[in-house]
């Protein structure tokens, strides 16, 4: 049996353990899989029942990078992934997760005109970008965008995907290709013998393996035993679900305070908000108020819409933005969190460059992103993540 509950752990062995059945740990635990790896996936709930399962599921690497750099362009390379990794997905499942290119047009209210010019780097390095008067943002809007908007840039290969079916899918994807869930159950530290990280202790038991890999999200610091520093903390977001009778919307709109993501079943999110208060998950009325006020100035036609719901996650974020990959300092123990925004976004290039590592198959420099950059460093947890509105 490949789903358990919290006392099925008890002495298991596995090529490989990884901790938190997010989009990351999913991903990567079938990624293994299908590579003949033995794994076991650790999770204390549901899988995508946290950060995963309450993004927006923007796939957006050129709409919010005002730089080149390592981040922004793992980000492209995991965007490049995404149209055959998904066909496999739902090949393998018979699930549509929702992806499309949709594109995303970046609307400058006049008083944030300026602020375009921080992006035309992109189009001098090749990447697709088109400048949008007022009539090419009616044209790309079906006239929905409010008539004061009279400039913007559209990147037309950024695209959506449904988070919550995208990890629902590698989920059942790893399950058939062999992983044991172990589900319901909470991992409580590392199994560390002669320094050597050989397994996970479990509240249901150890379980034994060469491997382990922490993919726990905002809790990857869940072992306060480690001597490895890793300063992930938790980021609230909030965003808000929309209904409207209009004409579906055929591209993300967004502004510098909001976006607004249109759904296949008509309704639209907007998100989103960055928070830091702990784990505490919350949404707020303030929040709410915030976000839709900013998407009617937006979208006009929006103050007619129907509220459906709201909802919050804890993103797990670094000191300087950066996910945290690779081997750690502990041997034995690798790490796969802090994807911040971007943990949908950089799924598939993640669980090929884990798998990769795991396999003794990868050649890439992963220093840029390894952990070790904290001892350095030594910062609050957080302190210095970057801005800007929330996947």
């Amino acid at each position: 049996m490949r789903r358990t509950g919290g006392g099925g752990a008890s002495e298991g062995i596995a090529d490989v353990v990884i901790v938190g059945a997010g989009v990351i740990g999913c991903a990567l635990a079938r990624e293994l899989a299908g590579r003949a790896v033995s794994v076991t996936l650790i999770e204390r709930a549901e899988p995508g029942a946290e950060a995963s399962g309450a993004a927006a599921g923007l796939l957006s690497p050129q709409a919010d990078a005002v730089a080149p750099g390592p981040l922004f362009d793992l980000c492209v390379e995991s965007r490049g992934l995404y149209s055959d990794w998904v066909r496999e997905l739902s090949e393998e499942t018979g699930m549509d997760v929702g992806y499309r290119r949709t594109g995303i047009l970046r609307c400058a209210l006049p008083e944030d005109r300026a602020r375009l010019s921080v992006f035309l780097w992109q189009r001098d390095a090749g990447f697709a970008l088109e400048h949008c008067d007022a009539a090419g943002i009616a044209g790309k809007s079906n006239g929905r965008v409010a008539t004061r908007i009279r400039e913007a840039l559209f990147f037309p290969d950024e695209a959506i995907v449904d988070s919550r079916r995208l990890t629902r899918a590698l989920w059942l994807s790893a399950e058939r290709r062999g992983v044991t869930m172990l589900l319901g159950t909470t991992a409580r530290r590392f199994l560390l013998r002669e320094g050597i990280c050989r397994g996970v202790e479990t509240d249901g038991g150890t379980i034994q393996a060469a491997r382990v890999v922490d993919a726990a999200g905002a809790w990857a610091a869940f072992d306060g035993t480690l001597s490895l520093r890793l300063p992930v903390a938790p980021v609230n977001g909030q965003i808000v679900q929309l209904d409207t009778r209009e004409t579906l919307l055929p591209t993300v709109i967004q502004s510098e305070d909001v976006y607004v993501v249109p759904r296949a079943d008509g309704s639209l999110l907007l998100g989103s908000t960055l928070e830091s208060v702990g784990f505490e998950k919350r949404v707020t009325a303030g929040a709410v108020e915030k976000l839709i006020g900013a998407a009617i100035r937006l979208l006009p036609s929006l103050a007619s819409a129907r509220f459906v719901t709201a909802w919050a996650g804890l993103r797990p974020g670094t000191p300087d933005g950066l996910p945290v990959l690779g081997l750690s300092p502990v041997p034995g123990l690798y790490l796969a969190t802090g994807h911040f925004r971007n943990g949908i976004l950089l799924a598939p290039v993640t669980a090929r460059i884990l798998a990769d590592a795991l396999t003794g198959k990868s050649s890439r420099d992963l220093s840029v992103f390894s952990a070790e950059r904290f001892a350095e460093h030594p910062r609050a947890a957080g302190a210095g993540a970057a801005p800007g509105v929330f996947r």
